[in-house]
Order: structure tokens, then sequence, then C-alpha cells
């Protein structure tokens, strides 16, 4: 099959694989904190050092703090060198916008932004992912064990497409589509995140490209229902990606 020739995937032998970014809200001015997302940022953390990226988190990151984060990484000479950019956040948010902790909503495109050909040229004709892990915030924190963490369906753009650059090479990974709720465990973390998680760890040795492995979260967060048994999660994916992107196996277990 000519597709799966060397050139129709992404270069994955430079000196290093990458740097991998985790913004990992817990605690805001007035919306309730985000019990168990810790958890979520360690599974990152520990999956993405697993596949060999430099991971650097940031917690409760001020919309200050995070245009900061943007300007050094966009601006870092290390990705000259790497094969790839991984961008994580986890906070509450809004269809196709994310809240820092003091509560400024930012459209995942302007974040998104920082990272093109233009902005950043170290990563042009690399892959840049993102993962968001973004709920609508909750005033009242809940009683049970699984809060619900998403947008109004009613207010929903309909379009995921809007939130990427036009440009290639970029890849969304989304908990929600719009009109569906999102769910964290206080406990356990979130589905969507830990789902990414668990299937990176069993995927990636099987040689399956990062589109596989998220239509295998997918399928996997999809079938997963909360307590009540009316409510249900759907990630998506939105992708500009040219080629497959397949991580190398490490040599470890994780």
């Amino acid at each position: 099959d000519p597709f799966f020739q060397e050139s129709a995937l992404y270069r994955m032998d430079g000196t290093h694989r990458g740097h991998c970014v985790v913004v990992n809200n817990h605690s805001f001015t007035t919306l309730s904190d985000r019990r168990g997302t810790n958890k979520d940022a360690d599974c990152l953390r520990h999956v993405f050092q697993w596949l060999g990226f430099k991971v650097q988190r940031y917690d409760n990151v001020t919309k200050g703090h995070l245009d900061e984060i943007l300007q050094k990484y966009k601006s870092l000479p290390g990705h000259a060198n790497g094969d790839c950019f991984v961008f994580c956040v986890l906070t509450h948010g809004e269809f196709g916008a994310v809240y820092s902790s003091d509560e400024a909503l930012i459209p995942i495109r302007e974040i998104m932004s920082h990272f093109t050909a233009q902005q950043c040229p170290g990563l042009a004709h690399k892959p840049k992912l993102f993962f968001i892990q973004a709920c609508q915030g909750e005033k009242i924190q809940p009683s049970v064990s699984i809060v619900a963490d998403a947008i109004n369906p009613e207010n929903a753009t309909p379009s995921l497409q809007d939130s990427i650059p036009v440009e290639a090479d970029f890849l969304l990974g989304l908990a929600t589509v719009p009109g569906y709720v999102s769910f964290r465990h206080v406990e356990e973390g979130s589905w969507y995140i830990q789902s990414l998680y668990n299937h990176l760890k069993s995927l990636v040795p099987r040689r399956e490209d990062i589109l596989s492995i998220l239509t295998a979260v997918n399928d996997d967060v999809s079938r997963q229902v909360d307590r009540g048994g009316t409510k249900k999660q759907m990630p998506q994916p939105a992708f500009t990606l040219r080629k497959k992107l397949v991580f190398p196996v490490p040599k470890e277990e994780l």
C-alpha cells in the first residue's frame, strides 16, 4: 500500500521527540474546584514522558501566565530539533474556549494560533497536537462523585473545525462534541484524559497511528455512562494532519 511508505509518515527521528506542555487548572476565582484534575495531569506527564517528550506542567494558570507560556513555547529554539509538539489544557470551559484560573475565556483557536508555521517556524511541517479537557464551570459543586462538566447545548457552536488553524499539521482532541457534557470523576480523573492515557499506553506499542488511537478513545468514552445511566459523552478530534503520526515504541514498559 503506497500510503504506508515512509513519506506518508511524520518523521520521528529528530534529536528529541519534542516538548509537551500541560496546563492544569484546579482552582478558580469563583468557579468550582476541578477535583480529580491532578490525576489527569499526572497521567499526561507520565505517558508523554514515556513517549520521549520533555514535559512541563503548569498549575492554576492565569490569563497573564498563559500568555507568557504561549510566548515562551512559540519562540523556543528547541523546536527545530524536535519531532513534534503537544499542548494539553485541563480546565473549565465552553465549547471552543477555555477558562484561565482567573476566569478569562480564551478561544482554543487563539492558543493554537501561536504555533502556526509563520508564528513558530521551528514547528513548520511538524505535527502539533492539542488535547483539551474543557468543561463548563458549575457554580455549585454537585454532591455526587461524578460531576458534569460541560456546555449548555443550546449555545453550542456547531463546528469544531472553526477552532483549529486552517493550515496543515494540527490536531485538536477535544473531550466533547457540542451538546454533550464532559465528565470528570473527583478521584479517578476525567473519562477523556484517562481513556487517552490508557489507549496511548496500549496502542503505541502496537504501532497504531494517533487517529486510530483517538478513534478507540471515541469508542471507549461513548460507551461510558454516568451513574444515573442517562448522560453520555462523545469526544471529537479535528485535524489538518497530512501524514500518519506513529510514535516510536518506547523501550521500557509504562
